[in-house]
Formats: C-alpha cells, sequence, structure tokens
C-alpha cells in the first residue's frame, strides 16, 4: 500500500526551529550550570562520608552533563532533518505546481 504524503513546508520549519531553540536553551543552562553551581569536595564539610558525597555528586553532575550533551546533539540533528524535509517539500511543491502550470496554462493556480 503506498499513499500520498503532505507536508507543510512552513510548519516543518517552525518544528525545526524549535528544535533548534531548544538545543541552544539546554546548552545554555548546562554552561551556566557548570560556571556557576559545581561543588568542590571542600563544600561537603568535615563530615566522616564528605568524600563518599563528593564521589557521589561528581559522578551524578558528570553523568547529568553528558545526557543534556545528548539531548542538545540530538535536538540539533533533528532541527537539520526537518529542515531538510521542509526544503525536499517546497521542491515538490514548486516543482508539482510548474508542472500544473505548463498543463493547464489558461487555468489560473
Amino acid at each position: 500500500m503506498s499513499g500520498e504524503v503532505r507536508a507543510d513546508p512552513v510548519e516543518l520549519a517552525r518544528v525545526a526551529q524549535s528544535c533548534l531553540d531548544g538545543s541552544q536553551d539546554l546548552a545554555t543552562a548546562l554552561r551556566t550550570v557548570r560556571a556557576d553551581t559545581v561543588l568542590s569536595t571542600s563544600d561537603f564539610g568535615n563530615v566522616a562520608n564528605a568524600s563518599s558525597q563528593s564521589e557521589a555528586y561528581h559522578g551524578v553532575e558528570g553523568s547529568a552533563g553528558t545526557a543534556t550533551e545528548r539531548l542538545v546533539t540530538v535536538l540539533e540533528v533533528d532541527n537539520e532533518s526537518l529542515l531538510r524535509v521542509a526544503f525536499a517539500y517546497q521542491q515538490a511543491d514548486e516543482e508539482a505546481e510548474r508542472k500544473l502550470r505548463q498543463k493547464h496554462r489558461n487555468i489560473p493556480i
């Protein structure tokens, strides 16, 4: 089974922009967190398990940073992919319009 596939290039471009905006917001937030809110080992004080707490914190912080970086990359790739699809649909629409105009010169399209 095959059928016609339709897409609005303008809407695809809008969604692509949303992906790009999201990736930029995430990247900015990650840079801010890394610059302003990272704790050092001394921030855990002189309690007996300060070293363990610090180790656990830095492990989670590192994993969260890596996960966020991956999300940024996914959103950037989605942006590019959506823009390519939007462009392809736009070209297909323009080509179809051109063919219709050639075939039906007296019909306003």
